[in-house]
């Protein structure tokens, strides 16, 4: 080795004296020849590497660097030379001797570790033993940081290790295999049950980064050395949190998919590492893993019997004897998608015995209630998940497969999934998670519940587990699972409220999600569930019916308006409706919530609509006209008529019409939002009762039957011209207490009204006429922007052009509200097709003032349009504008309207000329820009 010169030998010197240098040396110093010298004067004593020390900011402790380790890091690629093994040997000594020091007196430093984990991929690995994998384990477990250390090591060194084909490199590898993915368990923080949570020593992402590099690598090279490693640790989480009896549930998909929930968790690292590991091995190794593989499908673990289905999926060309394994056990929930996946890839690939065995199989399923009778629905249901697998491959197989489906109504929207991935937010904290309750049988979950609940105490602090985050996660549950609850609802007739409402609701999003199952069993049940628990005395105690602060005695808030939602989500259309035959029970639920449901408190400031669909009575009301227009319909398929459905129900609405002088109010908004749907179900119902409807004696019942009136998009003349004629409409916009948004539904009712011929504009008492007449801004506004919105109705024109000079005429173009009406009729010269010379000065008339609303935008468009045509008229427009705006936006448009001028000959160029000249005087030189490109291609101006 080069000896140190005497000048560098001086320059230890300096650095021996001044400590301020030494950072700054060991950065800049490279090579072997300083490494002796540097030794001999302690520079690389154990004791140089320092100790974490207390940070300034309390509670906080520093790391410090060691500077020699710059030096040793950058020097260390020369180790890797033969000619430099006792350097080496040095280098590994070291590591070990600072290693050991650390050890001995109780402390870590990471950056010290993770230095050294650099410069030992760099040490042949003949000169790294046993012991040497010790430290690193010690390394690892710094309490500040060990990614960093766990990237050097696992993702660089442990590949590189990989890659040798030398025994000793491979059993390094499978030594760091073994500390890198040891796991630790912990009790899970909450009090009830004894769960148990696991880790590694990493963060999720350093965690799953490694995973990624370097298990299927293992697998390949090391085989069933590395996949034991993998394997040992698996068994163990699924033995120490007793989740392989609902394994789908934790895990939906044994590869990588969106629908796995957790994919960062230790347990589903830990399963890919072993997934990747198995699949490397079977596809270098295929005929030496066979008899392993034959193993795994006959584990007593279910997920690693699912991870077996999968290989044999993946790898159906080495693996396809072992479809004769497949037995009973194999079709259910747990191995559901990766069976399903098998047969769907590779069930035409099948022996004609395998095939006989499998649709025998499918056919023996069943589903028993609990006298032992067959379910026909959940039967059907349950093989039609298996045959929709395989539904390609035969016409028996789809024969029977249009048996089921005729049965179930339809096929399963994820047939491959046991377990439906419709998990929500769920803001509020739950002691529990959805895999430790979907592991539990319904009864244990109750009790589970209830102790939970028996137990409760709110605790001020945020985010802590509640009993809303627990029934908010009892809905993620069922919807997971829903065949395993709906028999079962009687188990929660007397469980908390909190818990009823999410169980329910569970259901109605199922529904409303369209998510195949068998519904007329579930309806049956659901429905029955529903009667008993509003049946009960307790649900009715007054307590039930006040909102509290904690969610749990919900009643009035929860319960009543999500069965209301959920007979009316069942009725609401015919493509998807519950049974004809569970419309009586329907009905006589929602009778029992009507009759004893009081309603909502209304006042000034609340928009009624609003106040009334979400109140419980009128989620109540809405369920009940649904299920008669439901009904209507039926019964008007079935005989051509439906009087008889409108006598049974007329008694019922006629009452309720009656609550209004009780001070409830929900009906009479309602009736007048579903105006439409009762003139339908009896026009003379309605005729009759429009004056009790439209109160104007009974202020806020009349200002509920407007705004819900004012939500009604269809207009019906007779309707329309009783609300003019009794003043209802002049009066409701002149009223202060309606919102805009009714104001702006009336006035587009007049538009309409308008534009169907319901009125004309030469009738003073028309509601058009008295629009101009009053002259107020916003409403004027408002009939403007609406007919705009129609503009794609070509027979509107003629409507158009009879109002627009009226509305000029009733608008100052002095004031500023004039000005921004006319702007905002900037917008309907999407109305010219050609421009004459009525609509000509109807255009110069606003054009100056389109930007006052921002509208010089669709002007320009307009100009654009005319000027292929017409462009001295496009051009006299386009410069009448130019008086109030000289906004160029949009390009296109301008480019396009400049073009059509320039192509007219020399008078459209003297036209272009002057638009550009205009433009110019407001200081805007962009569309002369763009009038050079059009008229001297390739020049830049």
């Amino acid at each position: 080795m080069t000896k140190l010169t005497a000048d560098e030998s001086d320059l230890l010197i300096r650095i021996d004296d001044k400590e301020e240098l030494r950072p700054y040396f060991f950065r800049k110093a490279k090579g072997l020849k300083w490494f002796d010298s540097l030794s001999r004067r302690g520079y690389f004593n154990p004791n140089q590497n320092p100790p974490p020390v207390v940070a300034k900011e309390e509670g906080y402790m520093s790391v410090p660097f060691w500077p020699a380790l710059d030096y040793l890091v950058s020097t260390s690629p020369e180790l890797r030379s033969k000619e430099n093994s006792a350097y080496a040997e040095k280098f590994i000594e070291l590591i070990r001797s600072v290693t050991i020091y650390a050890i001995d007196h109780k402390f870590s430093n990471f950056r010290t570790w993770w230095q050294f984990s650099k410069i030992i991929q760099n040490i042949p690995s003949r000169l790294i033993y046993e012991k040497d994998i010790g430290f690193i384990d010690y390394w690892l477990n710094d309490p500040y940081e060990r990614g960093l250390i766990l990237e050097e090591i696992g993702v660089k060194w442990l590949a590189a290790l990989l890659e040798s084909n030398d025994d000793h490199c491979k059993k390094l590898a499978v030594m760091l295999l073994d500390i890198i993915y040891r796991l630790e368990f912990h009790q899970s923080e909450h009090e009830f049950g004894n769960e148990k949570e696991v880790r590694l020593r990493f963060r999720h992402w350093d965690a799953k980064k490694i995973t990624e590099a370097i298990a299927g690598k293992a697998g390949r090279k090391l085989g069933r050395e590395a996949i034991k490693i993998f394997q040992a640790q698996l068994e163990s989480v699924l033995v120490n949190l007793n989740n392989d009896r609902w394994t789908y549930v934790w895990r939906p998909a044994i590869e990588d998919h969106e629908q796995n929930h957790n994919i960062s968790n230790t347990k589903d690292i830990i399963l890919e590492a072993f997934r990747d590991s198995v699949l490397a091995y079977i596809e270098a190794s295929p005929a030496a893993s066979r008899t392993y593989v034959e193993e795994l499908l006959n584990s007593p673990f279910k997920t690693i019997g699912r991870i077996a289905l999968y290989a044999i999926d993946q790898q159906f060309q080495y693996l396809s004897a072992y479809v004769d394994q497949i037995n009973i056990d194999h079709f259910n929930d747990n191995f559901r998608h990766e069976l399903w996946h098998l047969l769907k890839n590779h069930y035409s690939r099948f022996h004609p015995d395998q095939k006989s065995r499998v649709l025998e199989t499918i056919k023996n399923l069943a589903t028993l209630d609990d006298t032992g009778e067959k379910k026909d629905g959940s039967t059907a249901y349950q093989q039609l998940i298996w045959l929709s697998a395989i539904k390609d491959y035969g016409d028996d197989i789809i024969q029977l497969y249009q048996q089921c489906l005729e049965i179930v109504g339809g096929e399963p929207e994820l047939p491959d999934f046991s377990n439906y991935t419709t998990y929500g937010r769920v803001d509020h904290k739950s002691p529990f998670n959805e895999e430790e309750l979907l592991s539990l049988s319904v009864g244990d979950l109750v009790k589970r519940l209830e102790a939970y609940r028996e137990n409760f105490k709110p605790s001020p602090r945020f985010n802590e587990p509640s009993l809303e985050g627990l029934a908010m996660t009892l809905r993620q549950v069922v919807k997971a699972e829903p065949l395993r609850f709906h028999n079962q609802l009687d188990k929660f007739s007397k469980s908390n409220f909190s818990f009823v409402h999410e169980l329910i609701e569970a259901f109605l999003e199922l529904w409303s999600e369209k998510v195949q199952l068998p519904w007329e069993e579930i309806w049956s049940s659901l429905l029955d569930f529903c009667e008993n628990i509003i049946k009960q005395d307790r649900f009715w105690a007054p307590g039930n019916a006040e909102k509290m602060d904690s969610f749990v005695e919900d009643r009035q808030h929860g319960i009543v308006g999500c069965i209301g939602r959920l007979i009316e989500a069942g009725t609401k259309s015919d493509e998807h409706a519950f049974s004809e035959k569970f419309l009586e029970q329907a009905e006589k639920v929602i009778l029992i919530l009507l009759e004893k449901q009081k309603g909502k408190e209304f006042n000034l400031e609340n928009d009624p609509v609003s106040v009334a669909i979400n109140s419980p009575r009128g989620q109540c009301i809405e369920a009940l006209i649904n299920l008669t227009l439901r009904s209507c319909r039926l019964a008007n398929k079935q005989s051509g008529s439906y009087s008889a459905i409108w006598t049974h129900f007329e008694p019922i609405y006629s009452k309720e019409l009656a609550r209004a002088e009780m001070g409830e109010y929900e009906f009479i908004t309602l009736v007048a939002n579903y105006l439409p749907n009762f003139l339908y179900m009896s026009n003379e119902w309605v005729s009759a009762n429009l004056d009790n409807i439209f109160d104007q004696k009974n202020y806020q019942k009349w200002l509920c039957a407007m705004s819900g009136f004012a939500y009604v998009n269809i207009i019906y003349k007779e309707i329309y011209h009783f609300l003019k004629v009794n003043g209802h409409i002049i009066r409701a916009l002149d009223d202060d207490n309606f919102r805009d948004r009714i104001d702006k539904a009336l006035i587009q009712n007049i538009a309409i009204a308008y534009i169907s011929d319901y009125e004309k504009l030469e009738d003073e008492s028309s509601m058009i006429h008295q629009l101009l007449v009053r002259r107020k801004y916003e409403e004027l506004s408002q009939l403007i922007w609406f007919i705009w919105t129609q503009r794609k109705d070509e027979n509107l024109r003629t409507k158009v052009f009879e109002l627009w000079p009226r509305l000029l005429g009733v608008i100052d173009l002095n004031t500023r509200e004039g000005k921004k009406l006319a702007s905002k009729l900037c917008d309907w010269s999407v109305f010219v097709g050609e421009v004459n010379g009525e609509n000509k000065n109807l255009l110069l008339k606003i054009a100056p003032f389109a930007e006052e609303e921002y509208n010089t935008h669709d002007l320009l468009e307009s100009i654009a349009k005319i000027s292929k045509k017409q462009p001295d008229e496009a051009c006299e427009i386009w410069l009448k504008m130019l008086e109030g705006s000289s906004m160029d936006f949009p390009e296109e448009a301008v480019r396009a309207a400049l073009t059509n001028l320039v192509s007219v000959g020399p008078d459209g160029q003297r036209q272009a000329k002057a638009i550009v000249s205009k433009y110019l005087e407001a200081n805007n030189e962009r569309p002369h820009q763009w009038l050079r490109e059009i008229t001297e291609p390739g020049q830049n101006g």
